[in-house]
């Protein structure tokens, strides 16, 4: 078949969508099929990176269609008008829309779909991301676009919130990047000095914005921090900031990072004490398994797909209280060998390759493929 993937939000590269459309894209083209990929990319201020990332291996496999179309134009065209999109890329045997955009099209058609953030939480959401998702999600809803969730707590949702047939809807868990790994204690020693970072230290990590729930693991640190034998710990909250309210903190404990880059990851969370993901609502969460996979302990909420994707290896707590918080901060530290062990495991779980071979099924199925 001759598929067309929009890897538009490539670009966001701090970003949990960013990751997924980066790894389901190189793991496509490094997957043993017999299919044809066209990547399009609709971008005007971030050309430039993908002009590059088109240039490296293993994304040179691929052939590109880069179209100066900004996210906020693409909204308007794509999820209000009956444009086709193949006037702009030609027909394809199949497309894979992204979760910004379901365009008006002849071809058969999957899409991703991470969370239903905006439906369940829109205090939450920014007003252009809630206005778009729900434009979009109207369209999925009224087409006969197969989806794919990150999930089974968005398949879940979805059937609830818009009364999907369950057939409609396949469950494929993204992967994880193969560079994330236990660092060695060089590495850790030389991300704390680039990033003036002192041990010992909690970390969290991920987009500042009100779901992220900051403001109260500011709070629960703090109250940990001023119980016995706690008093040298800070907390490291490293992220670009999103929307909403800032949680920059004037507290000496607290370390504000802006974006760390990817080949200081496995550093950052590998010279931590424990990860703190209190989030109110995900869809996935890679930062858990991130945590796991470089032998860090973590602590992160008991709601949504976070118990589905985290298993027995975190300790759960319900991020609405501090209390719990608290707790489950004192809980990692006690278990840490316990919890190391098991989130290393765990995170095995999650490969790249798994993913493109299971998305390439659903291709097959949706695009009618018959197999020689």
């Amino acid at each position: 078949m001759k598929i067309l993937v929009d890897v538009s939000q490539i670009v966001y590269s701090g970003m949990g969508v960013g990751r997924y459309v980066a790894g389901l894209a190189k793991s496509l083209l490094l997957a043993d099929s017999p299919h044809e990929f066209t990547f399009y990319a609709g971008v005007l201020n971030r050309k430039n990176h993908i002009v590059s990332l088109s240039r490296r291996i293993p994304y040179t496999k691929a052939t590109w269609k880069i179209l100066p179309l900004p996210p906020k134009l693409a909204g308007l065209v794509f999820n209000h008008t009956a444009f086709p999109l193949e006037k702009l890329v030609g027909s394809f045997d199949l497309f894979h829309s992204s979760d910004w955009t379901e365009p008006s099209s002849h071809m058969p058609t999957v899409t991703t779909v991470h969370d239903l953030i905006f439906k369940l939480f829109p205090e939450t959401v920014d007003p252009l991301v809630l206005s778009t998702q729900r434009a979009r999600l109207k369209r999925v809803v009224a087409s006969k676009t197969h989806i794919i969730a990150d999930s089974h707590s968005t398949k879940n949702d979805l059937i609830k919130e818009y009364s999907l047939s369950p057939d409609r809807i396949t469950v494929i868990y993204p992967g994880l990047n193969d560079s994330l790994a236990p660092a060695n204690k060089k590495e850790i020693e030389h991300v704390k000095r680039k990033h003036h970072l002192k041990s010992p230290y909690v970390l969290c990590l991920g987009t500042k914005e009100p779901r992220k729930n900051l403001v109260r693991a500011v709070e629960a640190f703090e109250i940990f921090r001023h119980a016995k034998g706690h008093e040298k710990y800070s907390l490291v909250i490293s992220g670009r900031h999103g929307w909403g309210k800032d949680v920059t903190s004037n507290l000496e404990s607290v370390n504000n990072l802006e974006y760390v880059e990817e080949d200081d990851l496995s550093g950052l969370y590998s010279g931590a004490e424990a990860f703190l993901y209190p989030s109110l609502y995900e869809g996935f969460g890679f930062p858990v398994l991130e945590a796991m996979a470089c032998g860090t302990p973590v602590v992160t909420s008991n709601v949504s797909s976070l118990p589905e994707i985290a298993g027995d290896a975190a300790v759960l707590i319900n991020p609405q209280s501090v209390r719990s918080i608290v707790k489950g901060l004192e809980t990692a530290l006690n278990n840490r060998q316990t919890l190391i062990h098991k989130g290393l495991l765990q995170a095995k779980l999650f490969t790249w390759e798994k993913t493109a071979r299971e998305t390439i099924k659903v291709y097959e199925k949706i695009g009618g493929y018959a197999k020689n």
